[in-house]
C-alpha cells in the first residue's frame, strides 16, 4: 500500500494502450557505445608491486613506534620541535626503501609514501598517526 501525502496528488505515468507501447515504443533503441580504453592490467599490476613496497616501508616505521618506547619518544620530541631532518634521520635509521614525506601537527604525524613507476605518480600510500587525544 503506498501512502501519498493528504494534499498533493500522487504521480502517475500517462496511461499508453498495449498496442501503441509495441508499435511506439517508450525509450528508442539507443545503443549505449563503451568509449572506455581496453582494459591493460600491466601499469595496474606494477602500481601494485609499488605500493607493496610502500607498505613494507610503512610496516616497518609503524612496528618501531609501536615496539620502540625511545624511538617513539624521539619521534614525537623532534616532531613537535619541528626539527624534520632528525625526524628524518629516525626514520631512514628504521631500514625504510622509500623515506616518505612528513608533515606535523600537535595532534600526529602525517607521512606520505609515493613513488614513480618511470615519470608517472603510480602509487601514494598516506599514513596519518595520532599521539593527543581530543
Amino acid at each position: 500500500m503506498n501512502r501519498y501525502h493528504p494534499f498533493y496528488q500522487p504521480v502517475q505515468s500517462p496511461y499508453q494502450p498495449h498496442h501503441s507501447r509495441r508499435n511506439y515504443p517508450l525509450y528508442p533503441n539507443f545503443h549505449y557505445r563503451n568509449n572506455f580504453p581496453a582494459v591493460e592490467t600491466k601499469t595496474f599490476m606494477a602500481s601494485a608491486d609499488k605500493t607493496l613496497t610502500l607498505m613494507e616501508s610503512a610496516n616497518l616505521v609503524l612496528s618501531k613506534i609501536k615496539n620502540d618506547s625511545s624511538f617513539a619518544h624521539q619521534l614525537m620530541d623532534f616532531a613537535q620541535k619541528s626539527n624534520t631532518p632528525e625526524v628524518l634521520k629516525l626514520i631512514r635509521r628504521t631500514g625504510v626503501k622509500v623515506v616518505p614525506v612528513v608533515s606535523f601537527n600537535p595532534d600526529g604525524i602525517h607521512m606520505v609514501f609515493d613513488e614513480k613507476l618511470g615519470e608517472v605518480d603510480c602509487c601514494h600510500l598516506i599514513v596519518v598517526v595520532r599521539w593527543r587525544e581530543m
